[in-house]
């Protein structure tokens, strides 16, 4: 009776450790899900902010002047690069000052730089950017990691739930053995 009673003492300590463990893999999963999206994102992000690293003088430039053709000018422009499907300046307020025209991108596309005159905000330029090669082909990578990595959590829960049962049964016969 004195076995019964210590290994039922023990049973909600494995069912604490089960719930630490499935905890820590759900916090696991999530990191990864946002590591895939900081992934797939990089390299449109690295594209836009060296565009608008290009056209910052010249937007501050154009807003200052006030000048609605040069800021016209400066989003069509950009709208040209094969990186750019559209091109918008907006004001330190949020008023659109110059659009070029083209059709926006997908949602989640878009990269907005704060542009700053003497350490004030002077305006903002946005840019929808268009799918390279290079963002489709991590964007197939990550599905098929994600893939991979979905069978593997169950398969390893599995196996971990195996492993435990068969320790479990395995103590309990060398109790009753001995």
């Amino acid at each position: 009776m004195g076995n019964l009673h210590s290994h039922r003492g023990r049973l909600p300590w494995l069912w604490l450790l089960a719930l630490l463990l499935t905890l820590l893999a759900a916090r696991q999963w999530l990191s990864l899900n946002e590591l895939g999206q900081r992934w797939q994102r990089l390299p449109h992000h690295t594209s836009a902010s060296a565009l608008a690293d290009f056209a910052e003088f010249q937007a501050l430039r154009a807003l200052s002047a006030e000048d609605r053709e040069a800021q016209q000018l400066l989003v069509t422009e950009l709208s040209h690069s094969p990186l750019v499907l559209s091109a918008r300046l907006y004001d330190a307020g949020g008023a659109l000052l110059a659009d070029s025209g083209n059709p926006a991108s997908a949602p989640g596309r878009a990269y907005v730089r704060p542009l700053l005159d003497a350490e004030r905000v002077a305006g903002f330029l946005q840019l929808e950017l268009a799918e390279s090669a290079l963002t489709g082909e991590q964007r197939r990578l990550w599905r098929h990691l994600h893939r991979q990595l979905g069978w593997l959590l169950p398969l390893t829960g599995t196996a971990g739930a195996l492993l435990a049962w068969a320790l479990l049964r395995w103590r309990r016969r060398t109790r009753l053995a001995g």
